[in-house]
């Protein structure tokens, strides 16, 4: 994927070669939904807690935090960049609430503490990538390993559980018409977004900075300033699912964090297989976080060890990117 810097709104039509390999209909338009209707059946025939209520909540309830890094680094993908420090952002801002908590700092500080401390990173990624020049998988990577610093810093090497505001925590656990408050946030930042991405001219800039951002540029696209807002969006949607962990788990511990960083991105090149073929986008990152919370959840159920689960994401990972990458290619040359 980073050879191709994202996708085009109009991809250039190329000539299919003799002997390439297609994929499937169903699998170009609905791989993701038909992987994960398959894991559903298999783990409800298999197992008798699967489909429970309960079960059902507390994966929906784990997941927003994950979705939130998701459509994060989606952001930074659809104009062609990387953006890697999103896994130790979390880690960062999650810190940054419990050490303002514990100095008895009130919600309404602790949310837009955390909420600007993710801006303000995502703002400094996209400077650091348009200005300074540097490619954005060395930049964030950097950005990131600072922030694994300063997590440690702030922490002590301790987990901070005392101070938490009762606001946090309500909008990590929560419950409002039977779902939780985090789900209801998440699905409307959701809808947001993709309003964003379908409807708005610059939902379509952002697709075109990815097509091909000297293209753009030349259509009169700001191209600079829409990479850094990408980026700020990215860091946006890391905090929230900062806010969420922090009032899920009640506390923020220095290792936290790095571990979502794959599979937000493998959710994140699932979805080019769902809802729009060879697009990143908002519908298909969704249903490839359900995925995979959905098969490890089943795993998990089947008793499998603990180790199952960093070898499930990064298969998974694998296969995204080989379909999403053949997506592409049968996208440019049908279009």
């Amino acid at each position: 994927m980073t050879t191709d810097r994202g996708t085009a709104e109009a991809p250039l039509p190329t000539l299919p070669h003799h002997g390439s390999r297609q994929v499937p209909p169903i699998l170009r338009d609905y791989g993701t939904v038909v992987l994960l209707a398959a894991l559903v059946v298999i783990f409800s025939l298999t197992t008798s807690v699967f489909l429970t209520q309960s079960n059902i909540k507390s994966i929906l309830i784990v997941q927003t935090v994950t979705l939130c890094v998701t459509l994060g680094v989606m952001f930074p993908l659809l104009v062609g960049e990387f953006d890697l420090s999103a896994g130790y952002l979390i880690g960062f801002v999650c810190m940054v609430g419990a050490y303002l908590g514990q100095q008895g700092q009130g919600a309404a500080v602790v949310i837009l503490a955390m909420l600007a401390t993710g801006v303000a990173v995502g703002v400094i990624n996209g400077l650091l990538t348009v200005k300074v020049r540097i490619s954005s998988f060395i930049a964030t990577l950097g950005t990131g390993i600072i922030l694994q610093g300063l997590t440690q810093g702030l922490s002590g090497g301790s987990v901070l559980d005392i101070g938490i505001p009762r606001l946090v925590v309500t909008l990590g656990r929560g419950n409002a018409g039977g779902l939780s408050v985090s789900v209801w946030v998440t699905l409307g930042l959701a809808v947001v977004l993709f309003y964003l991405l379908e409807q708005t001219p610059t939902g379509r800039a952002f697709y075109a900075i990815g097509g091909s951002e000297r293209v753009a540029f030349l259509a009169g696209i700001r191209t600079n300033g829409l990479k850094v807002l990408a980026f700020s969006v990215s860091g946006l949607m890391v905090a929230i699912g900062a806010i969420f962990a922090l009032g899920q788990n009640g506390s923020a511990s220095p290792s936290y964090g790095p571990d979502l960083l794959l599979p937000a991105y493998a959710a994140a090149f699932l979805g080019v297989t769902t809802y729009r073929g060879g697009y990143y986008n908002v519908v298909g990152s969704v249903v490839g976080i359900l995925l995979l919370a959905t098969g490890f959840d089943g795993l998990s159920l089947w008793g499998v060890p603990y180790w199952v689960q960093p070898v499930f994401n990064g298969a998974v990972l694998l296969v995204a990117v080989m379909i999403a990458r053949a997506e592409t290619r049968q996208v440019r040359v049908g279009a």
